[in-house]
């Protein structure tokens, strides 16, 4: 659930849903208004990951630290109770880019896939194959920078995948699945 709050007209609004789907919509970025985001039980007691109904999950975006990289996020995702998020139809990756949209990470954003060059398929990293992509238009380009290949999104690719080496630092998003 959220709230948005205007001390001056001492209005209140709430969202049920988790977050805000359309922040704008409700004001809460304008002027006089405080954003409150309360956090879903469901979730785990970890700061920072918000509840999404329609996926029965929690999520946290880690923002860009220049000292990590991807085999780090899967690290991290694991140390909190999750996994990188596995996006697997067009509906979650709407989902998720609403939710991106709040932040202002201009960096990659790292989630759940990869391609062994020596392979033709990418993979989820319990080893089943992925189905679902959203390529940038020239991806994948599968340059041959290393051995392997990583799912990758950036804001001013309007969110469109591309293939990233592990070696590149940014952002990433962890899920936990409620069951």
């Amino acid at each position: 659930m959220s709230i948005s709050y205007n001390k001056g007209s001492k209005e209140c609004k709430g969202v049920t849903i988790g977050y805000i789907v359309q922040p704008t919509s409700l004001g809460y970025t304008s002027v006089g208004w405080s954003y409150f985001l309360v956090l879903d039980e469901r979730c785990p007691d970890v700061t920072g990951y918000v509840f999404s109904k329609a996926f029965n999950s929690c999520y946290k975006v880690h923002v860009y630290d220049t000292t990590l990289r991807y085999d780090n996020y899967s690290q991290i995702c694991e140390s909190e109770g999750g996994e990188l998020m596995k996006i697997d139809s067009d509906e979650k990756q709407q989902h998720i880019v609403i939710f991106l949209d709040q932040f202002n990470i201009s960096r990659w954003i790292f989630f759940q896939g990869t391609h062994l060059l020596s392979e033709p398929t990418w993979r989820y990293d319990d080893g089943s194959v992925i189905s679902y992509f959203n390529w940038y238009a020239s991806q994948p380009d599968s340059s041959k920078y290393d051995t392997s290949e990583y799912l990758c999104m950036r804001r001013s690719d309007q969110y469109q995948w591309h293939d990233c080496w592990k070696s590149m630092p940014g952002a990433f998003i962890c899920e936990i699945q409620i069951i």
